[in-house]
């Protein structure tokens, strides 16, 4: 009996690393080539399986694999895992040391994930079906964020929720912008260490005084 066990375990593993792999020839591809380039074929020349493992193990689409790798990528989506601890913290006054620790996070994390990048041009540059169904996973965990901090905001006249929009906005276009042309943008190089350092306490004053509005 133990050998049917043992076969077993390794058709596992064997699926686990070839997955793996599938998932992480999507992001060498996204950076190297561009997402135009996520073919059925292309992907699986460059795991170096057959194409035929895409569909078996990822419910007969491409999209899936493709969505699968998105998901461990995206920072919105990765902190959907972490709501437990996301209700402690916006606990302690009001959730602002989570704000501020959510923004500074989302914008070092952007800055240094090509990969992230590429796919946010893609989700803003053209339809996609998949782009769609990604960003409304994103905004579906946005939401059980903002049940825990618009309660501190009610009958404060701060749009809280407006707010972060355009503070998450501006994290996306600084990073797009600066790591397109390399150009300033209002004076302020982020790709400039101390420019950066600027930006990031910025983002900490913003949310001081948001929640100091509020609490006025």
């Amino acid at each position: 009996m133990e050998k049917p066990r043992k076969r077993i375990a390794g058709a596992i593993r064997d699926k686990e690393r070839t997955m793996l792999k599938l998932i992480a020839a999507v992001g060498e591809i996204i950076k190297n080539e561009g997402y135009t380039a996520l073919g059925v074929n292309n992907i699986a020349k460059k795991a170096e399986v057959n194409k035929k493992l895409i569909y078996r193990y990822f419910d007969n689409n491409v999209n899936n694999l493709i969505e699968t790798y998105v998901k461990t990528k995206d920072y919105w989506i990765g902190l959907s895992g972490d709501m437990e601890r996301l209700m402690a913290e916006s606990q302690i006054d009001g959730g602002r040391p989570m704000v501020k620790t959510i923004l500074k996070t989302h914008l070092s994390f952007f800055y240094t994930e090509e990969e992230m990048q590429k796919i946010v041009i893609w989700e803003t540059s053209e339809k996609s079906k998949l782009m769609k169904e990604v960003g409304l996973k994103r905004e579906a965990f946005g939401e059980e964020v903002f049940k825990l901090l618009l309660p501190n905001f009610e009958k404060s006249g701060v749009d809280f929720r407006a707010i972060m929009a355009l503070q998450v906005a501006g994290i996306i276009f600084m990073v797009l912008q600066s790591k397109a042309s390399g150009n300033p943008f209002c004076g302020i190089d982020i790709n400039n260490p101390n420019d950066m350092d600027r930006i990031l306490k910025s983002l900490d004053q913003l949310t001081d005084l948001v929640y100091d509005k509020a609490k006025n």
